[in-house]
């Protein structure tokens, strides 16, 4: 039988444990109850952004500005027959969408509002989505949803008929299959891949190399490698096809996402104003144009400086489109840069694609287009971050989708402005969203660094 003395180190044992018991049961209903508060604050943030972003097309109607690129969009989507040469220009995915919905809906103010709000509210959701399917964590991906709802840039552009509206949430979702894609490695899932990146093409040509970068990692040395490269191939194949005959009917060249280049030439003249006229049909039609890039006319560093583009002057040159792509390759070497001249040139691009204000969303009697021109001094700050946290995280990246994403944001923001063509601040917007994305990955990388003896086997764990 036990003695006094002997009871008395097990009762305080027990007392002890029931303490620790206690604390650890009163640890996790506290932590419980934060998360769920936090949870709340940030969905209450959501559906209150997301209200904001219906209202603001609403006040904003897209229909109310419908000159320079607007109007240019707007003409596409409602002239399908036009033989006009910037139609085939352009590219012709977003007014092929929405000359669809016009077909549907009429070119109502209202209907316009509509379609707008409802791709304004559906792409935040989307690029949350991505966001948890790239790290796994729904509190973050939530998190995320709360940024993006409230991006003043991703709000302004929706009272607008850009092609950004389209591009945005297609963009989006293209990673954001990508990624199910890899993990699943499934056939059908990554022809769905594929055919949403032919898709962003035939919206934006910016998100061709993004294509190529993407749908080669996710199968490099998986199953069925060859089958879904040749997937790819044909798919593409079967977007480009059509939209190819397409601009060789109008402008006899065989370019199916658009034809840039009239912005390579622009970019490499160094003047400030294109003018140009192209005729077809042994001369029977004629067209004749005038562009300047927005950005030529703003001030970037504005209100810190007045510094402005050095270019000046006009070039001028005429397309006989009869001929192919004879006339537009003699006149790009003629304007063909020095080594000087071109490093000028981008020095120039790099400062307008960091500060310049997005045009035509930057009209400051618009609450929205005024926020998203003053958080532009964010972006080059955010960038640096981003990289530097991607060089630090390097190996607890691994080699799946986690590291080709963070190498697919450092390779658009720092060869973006490298492309033939004078940059503008709209061109940010889908890198905005890159950003963002990666950041919201670091701050995930850091917790799971913080977990002890974590297994950063990133192929098998959240990739």
């Amino acid at each position: 039988m036990a003695t006094a003395s002997q009871l008395e180190p097990i009762q305080t044992a027990r007392t002890s444990y029931l303490y620790a018991s206690q604390v650890q049961a009163a640890s996790i209903t506290g932590t419980s109850s934060r998360a769920a508060s936090l949870w709340a604050l940030l969905m209450s943030v959501t559906v209150l952004g997301t209200l904001l972003r219906i209202a603001a097309v609403f006040e904003y109607n897209p229909l109310e500005v419908l000159n320079t690129d607007p109007g240019r969009w707007w003409f596409t989507a409602t002239h399908f027959s036009s033989l006009q040469p910037i139609t085939a220009i352009d590219p012709f995915g977003y007014p092929l969408w929405l000359g669809g919905f016009i077909a549907l809906a009429g070119t109502g103010a209202i209907a316009i509002a509509i379609h707008n709000a409802a791709l304004s509210v559906l792409t935040p959701w989307i690029w949350h989505r991505f966001v948890r399917e790239l790290t796994g964590d729904r509190d973050l991906a939530l998190a995320g949803w709360a940024i993006f709802v409230w991006l003043p840039s991703w709000i302004a552009v929706y009272s607008y008929t850009l092609s950004e509206t389209l591009f945005l949430p297609l963009f989006g979702v293209a990673l954001w299959c990508s990624v199910k894609a890899y993990k699943t490695g499934y056939m059908t899932h990554y022809a769905m891949a594929a055919l949403i990146w032919a898709l962003s093409s035939a919206t934006r040509v910016f998100a061709l190399p993004c294509a190529l970068i993407v749908l080669i990692w996710i199968s490099w040395g998986r199953e069925q490698q060859a089958r879904k490269l040749v997937s790819a191939i044909v798919i593409f194949a079967a977007i480009a096809t059509p939209l190819s005959i397409r601009a060789h009917h109008i402008l006899r060249i065989w370019r199916p996402f658009g034809f840039p280049r009239m912005n390579q030439i622009y970019m490499v003249s160094g003047k400030k104003t294109l003018r140009f006229e192209v005729s077809r049909d042994r001369g029977g039609f004629r067209w004749r144009y005038e562009f300047g890039s927005p950005s030529l006319y703003q001030a970037p560093f504005e209100p810190l400086s007045s510094w402005m583009s050095a270019r000046e002057g006009i070039v001028c040159f005429s397309i006989d489109a009869d001929k192919g792509m004879v006339d537009w390759d003699q006149v790009l070497q003629k304007y063909n840069p020095s080594l000087k001249e071109r490093l000028q040139q981008w020095r120039e691009n790099y400062i307008m694609f960091n500060f310049a204000p997005s045009w035509p969303d930057d009209n400051p009697d618009r609450f929205w287009d005024n926020s998203s021109k003053w958080m532009r001094w964010c972006w080059l700050p955010l960038a640096a971050c981003v990289i530097a946290g991607n060089v630090r995280f390097r190996r607890h990246l691994g080699t799946a989708t986690a590291a080709m994403f963070a190498a697919l944001t450092t390779i658009a923001w720092t060869f973006t402005p490298l492309l033939p063509a004078v940059m503008e601040g709209r061109y940010r917007k889908p890198i905005e969203g890159l950003l963002i994305v990666n950041l919201l990955l670091l701050v995930h990388l850091n917790k799971l660094r913080k977990c002890p003896n974590y297994d950063w086997s990133w192929d098998t764990r959240l990739a």
